[in-house]
């Protein structure tokens, strides 16, 4: 059996790269003859910096810069590629974490050491920067990372509006100053862990203005102070980010980076998943396990355990979900995306208490996890299972055409069906395209295979080998298969994009346009 583990950090217990650890130790202690695979992820939140860097190589820095009340902090940052990507964590200058909770004032807090970070990255040359807009300690809607950065943000009497949530309350003109000039040919992408716009009830003060220290009573002004914001940013600079998602990430550092920067803002965990190769990883593997802190409903926005589960949901992959403590909503809905889910905490005790104890329980847990996964693989072992299938391409009007189908889970994909005794692959391949969209087709050549593996109605697991081949139709109106097939059409080639389908059919796609190009 072949495990990846891919787990964010326990917040304030564990990192990412600990935590992956102990389930892996844990899971081989269960079952020795596994595979084991660790790749720690994060979001675009804390470790952020340290996981693109493990996985992309490159080196740390630190940066002394401003932190999110004045006081000098010392940042790290991730030097990649020879220095033309610079990776940005917020949190390591604006973060939460670096404040204790007793001395945390959120009206004071601003995000002035992200843009001393992103100056600094400019001046060296970086010709990308990525910046993780999670963990942060404000709610100034990156003002003060604009102003550090060269932006001119003044009030009604021309000057410099102040730090934190009053300069909210005072912001009347805002302009790019020397960012242009900083930041030219730069791409800076932002990485966030939730999805949020800037305002309204699922914004960023609403739904982290709390926690972070704001008064329940002036949520809706600042709230409003937050839109007005918005709007001069859409007057002044013509972005007006307050219905952008990721736009409030950050205490609105997103919608910031959007507008003074053009930033491209991404899904941080699926980011981290897509730069690192995880995903590539994935597709060899039969088992996932992911987790991190805290489970709850929230997860579903941008965290790394759901981001894992549905990239191992589109590759028909089981995962299991470890986290310190799952919360009451996620156990009631349980996401179709996890598998299974489970506690690290395995008796009633504080929060302090599991955190204290996570080194423990973590690999436990694994353990048993690992110890049922041996039982039912010695018990119910694999079988393979050969299937063939054809990607017809036609020239159309405007380019190559292909046969897809839409199948009765409403993923668009290739025909394709069992070899049936006495047939040979290509007899199956010509025969399956037949039966499922009504079209007559000649065999031009192989194009490759994918092997996946899925369970099948008794939940037995199932090793299956699919061959396709490159086909020349000769028929022309595409009948779908009564009963297993709800479309079948010709796609344009250059827009399969628009058509979700299963991640293991996009290379043997790609490869046969490449192929129909060659010979054209």
């Amino acid at each position: 059996m072949k495990v990846l583990v891919s787990m964010n950090a326990f917040k304030g217990s564990l990192s990412a790269k600990e935590a992956c650890s102990l389930v892996a130790q844990g899971f081989l202690c269960g079952y020795p003859e596994a595979v084991v695979s660790e790749r720690p992820l994060a979001d675009g939140g804390d470790g952020t910096v340290d996981v693109l860097l493990e996985a992309l190589g490159g080196y740390p820095e630190t940066v002394e810069v401003t932190g999110p009340y004045g006081d000098p902090v010392r940042a790290r940052v991730g030097i990649v590629d020879g220095g033309k990507t610079v990776i940005i964590e917020s949190a390591s200058c604006s973060g939460l974490a670096l404040v204790p909770p007793e001395k945390r004032d959120v009206y004071r807090a601003h995000s002035r050491g992200v843009g001393e970070l992103l100056r600094w990255a400019a001046l060296r040359g970086a010709r990308r920067i990525i910046v993780g807009i999670g963990g942060t300690a404000m709610n100034d809607g990156g003002i003060g990372m604009a102003q550090a950065a060269g932006a001119l943000i003044r009030d009604a009497d021309g000057r410099d509006v102040p730090p934190g949530i009053p300069g909210l309350f005072s912001v009347a003109s805002v302009a790019l100053g020397s960012i242009p000039d900083t930041f030219r040919d730069i791409q800076v992408i932002g990485i966030s862990d939730v999805s949020n716009p800037l305002v309204g009830p699922e914004g960023a003060t609403a739904v982290y203005g709390p926690q972070k220290g704001i008064n329940p009573s002036e949520i809706d002004a600042v709230d409003r102070e937050m839109k007005r914001y918005a709007e001069i940013l859409g007057r002044d600079l013509g972005r007006n980010p307050c219905d952008l998602p990721m736009a409030g990430a950050g205490g609105g550092l997103g919608g910031a980076l959007w507008a003074f920067f053009g930033a491209k803002l991404v899904d941080g965990a699926r980011f981290i998943l897509e730069e690192t190769g995880v995903l590539e990883e994935m597709d060899e593997c039969d088992l996932v396990l992911t987790g991190e802190g805290t489970v709850d409903s929230q997860t579903k926005k941008g965290k790394v355990p759901f981001a894992v589960a549905s990239a191992a949901a589109e590759r028909s992959i089981p995962v299991i979900v470890i986290a310190g403590g799952l919360a009451d909503d996620v156990i009631a809905e349980h996401p179709a995306e996890y598998s299974a889910m489970f506690s690290s905490t395995v008796r009633p005790m504080t929060v302090q208490s599991a955190m204290g104890v996570s080194r423990e329980t973590l690999p436990f847990v694994a353990e048993q996890i690992a110890r049922v996964a041996r039982i039912f693989s010695l018990r119910f072992p694999s079988r393979s299972e050969t299937s063939a299938g054809g990607v017809v391409v036609r020239r159309g009007p405007s380019g190559p055409e292909l046969l897809l189908i839409e199948d009765r889970f409403g993923v668009f994909t290739l025909p394709k069906g069992h070899v049936d005794p006495g047939e040979t692959e290509e007899q199956a391949a010509v025969r399956e395209v037949l039966e499922e969209t009504g079209i007559k087709a000649c065999i031009k050549g192989e194009i490759g295979v994918t092997r996946y593996r899925f369970f099948d109605d008794l939940g037995r697991p199932v090793e299956k080998t699919v061959r396709y081949y490159l086909m020349e139709p000769l028929s022309e109106n595409p009948r779908p298969q009564e009963g297993e097939v709800s479309k079948a059409f010709w796609a344009d080639a250059r827009q399969l994009s628009r058509y979700p389908t299963y991640p293991n059919n996009r290379a043997i796609l790609e490869k046969a346009i490449r192929r129909v190009e060659e010979l054209s």
